[in-house]
């Protein structure tokens, strides 16, 4: 079973079979060559397998050393298990298979966030995310993932990260230890024009998503990195870019040996119902012009 996208009401159907299934913890779906932890809020980490996002071939794992801290925010409400403590989220339905999870949490500020986690490529993990607003109101939303990479396990404070590469538009940020709320100010390590920062760092990458109508979602994508054996970390980036990251930040071990990434790209909106409504109209419009015209040249 594959989870590569969330068609409307899905995610919610999800949430609410949960109630009798429950939260699972945490799992560890792997594709043989790599292996990432992910747990019932959908943070990439398994504290019990103490697996982030590892590298089979050698055991190198560039979320677990150190601090495991990966996670995520939206508006005041945050998954942060590791370093901040998750605040304002309440776990859902957690499903998964081998190589893949599908989880849902609902947040006190009124979102569902539906989160599908699968390998694009052997090395690159997808998290195809859709946030929902659940409230009978208009309501803004900012979006983050912040990860503490340790690219070596015997070096874990002497990572350099870089970027931005892609198109940009993102608010990005090189320190890994970021507050979790998007709704903290500015990053403290800021890099949207481009940085390269030597030192116990990570990524962060900051997505504004507007305002969602009462029912209204909105879709992206976050993508992680880990170079196998041998690749550079410029392959790398371009590998994630490929994967349609439309943001890179990439970082790699003083000897070069290891390097990871974090991108991220927007989905088109979704029309609201009344959009919908209008396209159609367009349409039954368009096609009715067409058989004047077609009837008056006859």
């Amino acid at each position: 079973m594959k989870f590569k996208s969330l068609p409307a009401g899905a995610a919610l159907a999800a949430l609410v079979s949960a109630a009798v299934a429950g939260p699972a913890g945490a799992v560890v779906i792997s594709n043989g060559q790599f292996s990432v932890g992910i747990n019932e809020y959908g943070q990439l980490y398994d504290s019990a397998a103490g697996v982030g996002f590892r590298r089979e071939a050698d055991g190198v794992d560039v979320i677990s050393p150190g601090i495991a801290r990966e996670g995520w925010g939206l508006n005041a409400d945050y998954a942060d298990e590791n370093y901040y403590g998750s605040s304002g989220v309440t776990a859902g339905s957690f499903d998964f298979t081998a190589d893949s999870a599908l989880v849902s949490v609902l947040t006190d500020g009124g979102f569902l966030v539906t989160q599908s986690f699968e390998f694009v490529a052997p090395n690159v993990l997808g998290i195809v995310t859709e946030i929902t607003n659940t409230t009978g109101g208009d309501l803004s939303a900012l979006f983050q993932r912040v990860a503490d990479f340790d690219a070596s396990a015997l070096e874990p404070e002497t990572d350099t990260v870089s970027g931005v590469y892609g198109p940009g538009g993102f608010e990005s940020g090189f320190f890994g230890f970021e507050d979790p709320s998007p709704l903290s100010g500015a990053f403290l390590g800021p890099c949207d024009s481009g940085c390269n920062e030597t030192g116990d760092n990570g990524a962060a990458i900051r997505l504004d998503l507007g305002v969602l109508g009462a029912g209204q979602s909105r879709s992206f994508t976050y993508f992680y990195g880990l170079g196998a054996v041998g690749q550079s970390r410029d392959d790398l980036i371009a590998q994630t870019l490929g994967a349609g990251a439309g943001n890179v930040l990439a970082a790699v071990s003083q000897d070069g040996s290891v390097s990871a990434t974090m991108g991220a790209a927007m989905s088109a909106a979704v029309p609201e119902p009344a959009t919908w409504a209008m396209m159609l109209l367009g349409f039954f419009g368009l096609g009715s012009m067409l058989r004047r015209r077609q009837a008056a040249l006859a």
